[in-house]
């Protein structure tokens, strides 16, 4: 079993890279998952000992090459210099992997809302670029292209390369103050763009038709007429021209993985599964059967409390697609994670379901107890 961890550059730097290096080499982890291009965020660092909160804008932490088209990733304005290959070119005894975030990019977004996705009531979901728009296409192209071919990068894993999800997970002051559920979610992300509609209507889809369909049931649920906690499954058997339309969004994000994995050449791409959670990866247009085509594994962010959530999330995504590895992520503190026993017992569980990676969210995040609690963790599944 390999394990890695998941790291923001700015606490790899504030700390050192070689100091964090001999960390993680004496806890047992022997890669970093750098985070290259960035959704906007807020940062409690514990063990910082420059700061202990970052706030950044979606941002990327390296210098963008030049092919990217109508869009391209913005520089974090605080970095000097090319945070990405600095680290990379310092450390002598981890390798590196890109934690690269694709469509989540609110800065993106706000700056140009005509790449965005369109719900059916006709509004910018701002936080969420489409992918299948075709200026949105070549931006994620270009990016894998731009951060695989960077010297010390031994692999991508790619976050949010899918339609992503339609409240946006709080991607700001949240105000909803209407019960959408699952169902209510996934159609207001649904998105009706010029570009989603017009491949759905050269498969054959009536668009308009669906549009309709969805917009009211959206306005159904949070009237009460439709039950917030309906299946989106069970919907969906019944209204089958919304399913056709779900399809074609599939067969899309399908086409664009195959030019990532172009644009990747021959390094490894991973992908991040389970959202928005294990099983309905189809909810963000993704189709695991489809997508192992073109990704070398899949990576669950299991984040759990107990080794039986861990292993239930595992194995749900597992029996989706059993022949694509899949590598599990963990976040062994707070809120989810209280005691060290706790981290041992789902590494060992891990450990004998034959998982090959584990990563474990996040170091700069992560009080020192809880890295500790990882080194007893991985001494215990070595030994």
């Amino acid at each position: 079993m390999e394990f890695a961890t998941w790291a923001y550059p700015w606490d790899v730097l504030d700390e050192g890279p070689n100091h964090v290096e001999s960390r993680l080499r004496e806890i047992g982890v022997d890669e970093l998952n750098l985070a290259t291009n960035y959704h906007s965020v807020q940062a409690f660092t514990p063990h910082n000992p420059e700061r202990r909160t970052l706030f950044a804008r979606a941002s990327s932490y390296f210098e963008p090459g030049p092919e990217y088209g109508l869009l391209e990733p913005i520089p974090y304005e605080e970095m000097d210099g090319d945070w990405v290959g600095q680290i990379g070119a310092e450390l002598t005894d981890l390798s590196l992997t890109s934690w690269t975030v694709g469509c989540h990019n609110s800065r993106l977004g706000m700056r140009n809302p005509e790449h965005t996705l369109e719900t059916a009531h006709g509004d910018d979901l701002v936080f969420g670029l489409c992918p299948s728009r075709p200026a949105v296409q070549r931006y994620l192209t270009a990016l894998v292209s731009d951060v695989a071919s960077r010297p010390g990068i031994e692999r991508v894993e790619l976050e949010t390369f899918d339609y992503f999800y339609g409240t946006g997970w709080g991607w700001h002051h949240q105000k909803i103050h209407a019960r959408l559920g699952a169902l209510g979610e996934f159609l207001l992300g649904l998105c009706f763009c010029e570009h989603c509609r017009s491949n759905a209507a050269d498969a054959g889809v009536a668009v308009e038709g669906v549009r309709d369909v969805v917009a009211g049931t959206i306005d159904d649920i949070v009237a009460g007429a439709v039950a917030h906690d309906r299946s989106p499954e069970a919907w969906l058997r019944e209204h089958d021209e919304v399913g056709a339309y779900v399809d074609v969004r599939e067969a899309t994000l399908d086409a664009v993985f195959a030019d990532l994995r172009t644009a990747a050449g021959t390094t490894p791409l991973g992908y991040y599964v389970g959202a928005p959670e294990p099983g309905r990866e189809w909810m963000v247009g993704a189709d695991l059967d489809r997508l192992a085509d073109h990704v070398d594994y899949y990576c669950l962010p299991a984040y759990e409390s107990t080794s039986e959530d861990v292993m239930d999330a595992y194995r749900t995504v597992d029996e989706v697609t059993a022949e694509t590895p899949l590598h599990v992520g963990l976040l062994p503190g707070h809120p989810e994670i209280h005691e060290e026993s706790t981290v041992v017992d789902i590494l060992a569980e891990l450990q004998a379901a034959g998982v090959p990676r584990v990563s474990f969210y996040n170091y700069g995040l992560l009080p020192s107890r809880s890295l500790d609690w990882v080194g007893t963790a991985i001494d215990a599944v070595d030994g």
